[in-house]
């Protein structure tokens, strides 16, 4: 019966930690992302991969001074600070501008064997560096000589409040594990460890 009881008494503090994460309380979105990501994280990084897909439209069908006019324009409205690297990883300001101090995390996605977008938050704003591949269709601009993976990196820094996104995760979440450790409850207050034992003596 001890053993019984130790369990229900387990069952019960995780049961009450599992109600309490259901409401607005610490851990927040920014916190976990190593262990869970939010989708809303994952709605930034789309909205991210859009402007780069029309910054490189708008550089290719149009004049490319006009696809930094419009990552300023898009920035401005919405609050992104959206920057533009070479594959050298010198940061461009407008097509031909390219200056030093360069962004450590963009030189780490251009020399990955396996580029890939890399975000991180810091002091309340998410950054994410997004690799621009290199495709047939870019070496009309690009130096067709050069083997490079990437043609640069666009890197795109905002604040986030992923508090009601978050927290409707959060709701289904744990109260799918508060449902079933309502029933590992239930089954444990039927269960009667001593019984069999005390049937085998009986016999």
């Amino acid at each position: 019966m001890k053993m019984k009881y130790a369990f229900l008494v387990l069952l019960g503090i995780v049961l009450a930690v599992s109600v309490l994460q259901m409401f607005s309380v610490p851990p927040y979105a920014g916190d976990v992302r190593a262990l869970f990501r939010s989708g809303y994280f994952i709605e930034l990084d789309k909205g991210f991969d859009i402007i780069k897909e029309a910054f490189i439209g708008t550089k290719m069908y149009g004049r490319p001074v006009s696809a930094w006019i419009l990552l300023e324009d898009v920035g401005s409205r919405h609050g992104i600070d959206i920057r533009v690297y070479n594959a050298s990883g010198l940061r461009v300001r407008a097509p031909g501008e390219a200056e030093n101090g360069g962004d450590e995390r963009v030189v780490r996605v251009l020399n990955s064997i396996e580029p890939a977008a890399y975000s991180e938050i810091i002091g309340g704003r998410y950054y994410s560096a997004v690799p621009v591949f290199m495709e047939d269709r870019c070496r009309f601009c690009h130096d067709s000589r050069q083997a490079k993976k990437l043609a640069g990196v666009l890197t795109f820094e905002r604040d986030f409040d992923a508090r009601v996104y978050y927290g409707a995760e959060r709701v289904v979440i744990f109260a799918v594990i508060s449902t079933a450790l309502c029933l590992l409850i239930f089954l444990t207050l039927r269960w009667e460890p001593g019984r069999r034992v005390k049937e085998l003596f009986d016999k």
